[in-house]
């Protein structure tokens, strides 16, 4: 029984540029994690909760 091919999405544009520039820098810094995002979504959650 013979699986079925999947299309594989090609990036284009500023998406394509700014998944090549995270790429290089996580190529740059293997062992290192990035979590101003995170911290940046529990910064303006604890500011509504007035605990900031």
């Amino acid at each position: 029984m013979a699986t079925a091919i999947r299309i594989i999405p090609t990036l284009h544009g500023k998406t394509a540029k700014t998944f090549e520039a995270e790429a290089a820098r996580t190529e740059k810094n293997p062992g290192t994690q990035d979590y101003r995002r995170e911290a940046k979504i529990v910064s303006e959650f604890l500011k509504t909760c007035n605990t900031l």
